[in-house]
């Protein structure tokens, strides 16, 4: 999550002719599907900067107004002693707030591990006990803390912490000194200017988008999110710290949910296949709303799964072509796009739905790239791929 440089590629669907025996599902040709947002709803505060923080104090805050609320963070410890991250609320007026759930990944010095276990918790830990707390008036109380024993020096920690209010309550997160009490540190606590790639805000807790109709008979298809052309996909919203207007480039901390309507008849599988790089996370896919499978993507052993590669692929399910599927994910962290999900009849050649979008290392620049051979090699890349936008040299 350190870059600014996202590729994102998901792809489902099924075309006309008939597979040799052992062909790629990657081998495939397909025609665009409209993808249009219908619909956000709650609140998501994200602290993702400064990602690598050099200093105490606080990282992000926002508001939510009333009803559900998430706060995402993502922060690597910089400062060079052992540090705690907490997540806390304060009201102007006093109240009490319900804390409804909350996760961490695991920390970790080579990051993936931390987005990985905590997109696999976000799915599989749906219910915890509501936990209801008092906030006192204009006082930064705690909610959670990510770590009691500390975090080390060049630790990625992340996690989610979702809260129900009645009324308009600001949340946030901080980094603060080990010792000494973390109440008083946080009482003190300054904010801190956000660094280069500007990954805080409030924005959308959860975005709907739906497809037009694919029929599974007719040809392959596929669907780009967050391509230069399709500005619906990656959610604009407001930094409250420095009263700016950001947009959250990969749509971090944000559950998207996808209905991808098709029509046809017989069967196809679904595959994903990331194109930007390591891609270790997990999602629900279904063609129930209430009875969503689970599907993780990981590879065990020397590599990460899609790492230095295109050709990676996992199979995510065999689908009817007649009925619609839904697709529930937050991007997890650690992690690059594009990732193509590819659907293949059973009994055919496979079509796909892909979605592309890269960005520049400052905010507003775009670069529409859809170039299948750019992936970036790690976070820090954005130069070269920008190089590689402009030059058009292939690797």
């Amino acid at each position: 999550m350190n870059i600014k440089t996202w590729i994102a590629a998901m792809a489902a669907a099924a075309c006309g002719a008939v597979t040799a025996a052992g062909a790629s599902p990657l081998d495939i040709s397909y025609e665009e599907i409209p993808l249009e947002k219908i619909k956000a709803e709650d609140t998501l505060i994200l602290s993702d900067s400064p990602e690598y923080a050099r200093n105490y104090g606080i990282l992000a805050e926002g508001t939510v107004l009333k009803g559900k609320g998430r706060i995402y963070y993502y922060h690597v410890n910089e400062t060079g002693k052992p540090a705690r991250l907490a997540v806390y609320g304060v009201s102007d007026k006093g109240e009490e707030i319900k804390v409804v759930r909350t996760l961490r990944g695991e920390p970790s010095r080579s990051y993936v591990p931390t987005g990985k276990t905590l997109s696999f918790r976000e799915v599989t830990v749906k219910q915890q006990p509501p936990r209801n707390v008092m906030l006192e008036k204009g006082k930064r109380t705690i909610l959670f803390e990510d770590n009691a024993k500390g975090i080390r020096q060049d630790d990625l920690v992340s996690g989610i912490v979702e809260v129900e209010t009645s009324s308009s309550v600001r949340f946030g997160a901080a980094i603060l000194p080990y010792e000494g009490s973390v109440e008083k540190h946080l009482e003190k606590a300054r904010y801190l200017p956000p660094d280069s790639h500007e990954m805080r805000g409030t924005f959308p807790m959860h975005v709907y988008f739906e497809s037009g109709v694919w029929d599974a008979e007719k040809s392959a298809g596929k669907i780009e999110l967050g391509s230069a052309e399709s500005t619906a996909f990656f959610q604009e919203g407001r930094d409250e710290l420095n009263f700016i207007g950001r947009e959250n480039t990969g749509n971090y901390g944000i559950t998207c949910h996808l209905t991808i309507h098709g029509k046809g008849t017989g069967k196809y599988d679904l595959y994903l296949n990331p194109n930007g790089g390591v891609f270790e996370g997990t999602l629900e896919i279904g063609q129930d709303r209430r009875l969503l499978r689970i599907y993780r993507t990981e590879r065990y052993g020397t590599r990460w799964f899609g790492h230095d590669t295109i050709y990676d692929y996992e199979k995510l399910g065999t689908w009817e072509a007649g009925k619609d599927l839904y697709i529930r994910f937050i991007p997890p962290g650690a992690c690059y796009f594009p990732i193509p999900h590819r659907g293949c009849r059973t009994d055919e050649k496979a079509a796909s739905l892909r979605f592309f979008r890269m960005g520049g290392p400052s905010a507003g620049q775009r670069y529409a790239c859809q170039m299948p051979w750019l992936r970036p090699h790690r976070f820090d890349c954005a130069s070269e791929v920008l190089k590689r936008c402009e030059e058009s040299i292939e690797p």
